[in-house]
């Protein structure tokens, strides 16, 4: 019966292990199949929304890479295609809170910090976590300013003290009007 030397025990260990990464690789790889075959099912997906018509005609089989509209298939596969809400979410708190906060802003007839906008507002929903609710104020206030509906005044240039207004609160040069001034 011979023995097996060091080296080839080593070796032995060697290609075990690279089986076993091969193996991983492998199972890997049909998880992305499978998901890939799973999206694309979801999406139904219309082959000719796809696939450009090339000027000359290939045959059957996959097209070349240049004729598949990716942005297309992207687009189909994203949960949100529109405006408004993805499909499944709930509107948590049945208001416009957008307007809401735009309204609050002009009924406190002057300028006024993101935080007390907060603090004001989520007395309305106590369930709310503060934190969480001051985030999605932020963001609908960064709307309320894109949109125009708002603007923002900034003492000393540091963001943390960013007030929101209305335009026709500020002079020509950019400052406050008098009577408009933030609380400090």
């Amino acid at each position: 019966m011979a023995t097996q030397s060091a080296s080839v025990k080593v070796l032995l260990k060697q290609l075990e292990a690279g089986k076993k990464q091969l193996k991983l690789e492998y199972e890997r790889s049909i998880r992305a199949i499978d998901e890939a075959i799973k999206t694309l099912n979801t999406a139904k997906l219309n082959p000719t929304n796809v696939i450009s018509s090339a000027k000359t005609h290939r045959g059957p089989g996959r097209p070349k890479k240049d004729d598949v509209n990716v942005r297309a298939i992207v687009k189909k596969t994203k949960g949100k295609v529109g405006r408004g809400r993805p499909v499944g979410s709930s509107n948590e708190v049945k208001i416009n809170l957008t307007q809401m906060l735009h309204d609050t802003v002009v009924s406190k007839n002057r300028f006024i910090h993101s935080r007390d906008l907060a603090n004001g507002i989520i007395k309305k929903f106590p369930h709310e976590d503060r934190i969480d609710f001051s985030k999605k104020i932020s963001v609908l206030l960064a709307s309320l300013k894109k949109q125009g509906r708002l603007v923002t005044f900034k003492d000393g240039g540091y963001r943390k003290n960013m007030y929101w207004g209305i335009s026709a609160w500020l002079t020509k040069e950019g400052r406050i009007s008098k009577g408009k001034e933030f609380a400090k």
